[in-house]
């Protein structure tokens, strides 16, 4: 599927998206290029993905993501959406940061409960949860009570580190609401 690139379209289209993946780690800290680009969109579209947004942890920077973006956007325009990010600590806590357009970040705790992540009740500053992620166990009755209790959206991601695992949970969502719970 290529998507309509018009932003008046597209931020009020239901999209298929993997919000939390390590692309870095997933390509062995290959350098963005055009063919890295092909293969990324591959894998994006054989999974029936819309996009993915890149979220290596924060003390690799964010370059990896916003290149890639700025290569698929340019050479290969409408066919998947990259949302840059990054996955950064607070505390114990592990949080994603989506770098949406018009300069919005919506904020996510990734792997909540994991043992990476005791319960930490603090949703400052958050406005969503995985309840599913590929390489952690969730608790998710927890989950939802803390999703509800904060109203705070619930998210399935792959936290893929590995470029076969880009997909295996994704989230139906538009970037509009994306951009509207960021703005709360």
């Amino acid at each position: 599927m290529t998507i309509n690139p018009k932003p008046d379209n597209l931020l009020s289209m239901k999209l298929k998206l993997d919000l939390h993946t390590h692309c870095i780690e997933a390509t062995g800290f290959a350098k963005p290029d055009i063919p890295l680009a092909r293969k990324i969109i591959a894998i994006v579209k054989a999974r029936g993905l819309d996009g993915i947004a890149i979220t290596d942890h924060a003390e690799l920077g964010q370059e990896f993501a916003h290149q890639l973006k700025e290569i698929i956007d340019h050479s290969f325009p409408g066919e998947i959406i990259i949302i840059p990010g990054q996955e950064l600590r607070r505390g114990l806590d592990h949080m994603v940061e989506l770098f949406l357009p018009g300069n919005s970040t919506f904020r996510f705790l990734a792997h909540p409960g994991s043992s990476l992540n005791p319960w930490a009740d603090q949703p400052d500053g958050l406005h969503g949860l995985e309840i599913d992620n590929g390489s952690y166990f969730v608790d998710k009755d927890k989950v939802r009570q803390l999703a509800q209790r904060y109203d705070l959206l619930l998210l399935s991601n792959s936290d893929a580190h590995s470029l076969s695992d880009i997909g295996q949970y994704y989230t139906e969502i538009s970037l509009e609401e994306l951009k509207a719970r960021a703005a709360r």
